[in-house]
């Protein structure tokens, strides 16, 4: 399995999705991937690192390196989607920041006929981590590619405490737990917290991660707790969980959050919203600030006895998660795809 950046930049699902193939586990550059370092150090991998009958590209970028293992060594390539680099090149949603992004949004308008391609020809299989990825990735390799699904998992020991969790459904505390980065939609739902406020004046939202602005703490209600070590407390105090992506391929946080038995809103471009749909469609919503308030407001507006129904759907929903099922699923699925490519 390649991947991107250093040891502690791999997935630890994708890791534990590793290990259940016995695959090893090898970076393709551990500089930034913006960068023509980082650029030569992924083609050169691809001829480094020796002779595999498969290669499992762990996101878009370590596509690069499959590729020219592909050639060398007629070896099987099955990339991994859970990024949503793709969704962005081929929906020419790419935010520009730099030439190298420029680069890639003009590509997503003028070459997709070449990106389909050279995707159709030079990758054999795909896992997807979720049915959404699964539909974005379809107008890229059509029928062409056969795609399998296996979902992510949480943590083995946040696993077990999230288990134990009983959740204050009565506190109107909204939490969402990511990185600071545009595609997370933290700015939409801290647009959406005055809205909110104006229907629930005690409504609190706490946003837990990196790199997040302190301005976001000028809304009233909204606290930037930044970097939390142990979310067992954070899953404890909520009432609710809130995913505001503007485009989310999975979103384990979520199903962190249903394991301890708190609800979750999500924009509709989140891939988990498979799960979300089992506990109930109306917490779901486009992803914009006005519905994110609908949606958030809608379940504080819930009678106590309806927000215990919901707790208990979610947290059967999350205990599905586990890392010893998902492994095996995992397997499961990686085997059925080499059976189709090699047919």
């Amino acid at each position: 399995m390649l991947y991107h950046g250093n040891n502690e930049d791999l997935h630890p699902a994708h890791r534990g999705f590793a290990e259940s193939v016995d695959a090893d586990v090898l970076s393709v550059s551990n500089t930034s991937p913006h960068s023509t370092k980082s650029f030569y150090q992924e083609f050169t991998r691809g001829y480094s690192i020796g002779d595999y009958d498969t290669i499992i590209a762990e996101g878009s970028r370590t596509l690069y390196s499959g590729l020219i293992h592909k050639m060398r060594y007629k070896s099987d390539l099955v990339y991994l989607c859970a990024d949503h680099r793709l969704h962005d090149l081929w929906n020419s949603s790419i935010e520009i920041s730099s030439a190298y992004t420029l680069f890639k949004h003009l590509i997503g308008i003028y070459g997709k006929p070449v990106v389909r391609t050279i995707a159709q020809y030079g990758v054999d299989g795909i896992i997807a981590i979720s049915e959404f990825v699964e539909n974005y990735l379809r107008p890229i390799f059509q029928d062409y590619v056969p795609i399998n699904i296996a979902h992510p998992y949480i943590q083995p020991d946040l696993y077990e405490q999230l288990g134990q969790v009983d959740p204050d459904l009565d506190r109107k505390v909204a939490v969402t737990v990511g990185r600071a980065t545009r595609y997370k939609g933290v700015d939409l739902l801290v647009d959406a917290w005055p809205d909110v406020r104006k229907n629930h004046p005690e409504a609190e939202l706490q946003i837990i991660g990196k790199g997040h602005p302190e301005s976001y703490a000028d809304t009233p209600g909204v606290t930037v707790q930044g970097f939390v070590e142990d979310l067992v407390d954070i899953y404890t105090s909520a009432g609710l969980y809130v995913q505001p992506s503007r485009i989310e391929p999975f979103g384990v946080a979520v199903l962190e959050g249903l394991r301890a038995g708190v609800p979750a809103v999500i924009t509709e471009s989140t891939g988990v919203r498979s799960e979300i749909t089992e506990v109930d469609d109306r917490l779901i919503a486009p992803t914009t600030s006005a519905e994110l308030n609908e949606a958030i407001s809608w379940y504080f507006d819930l009678s106590q006895v309806e927000k215990q129904k919901l707790s208990k759907v979610a947290k059967r929903r999350g205990e599905r998660f586990g890392p010893k099922k998902r492994k095996r699923d995992f397997r499961k699925e990686f085997q059925k795809l080499l059976a189709d490519i090699q047919q």
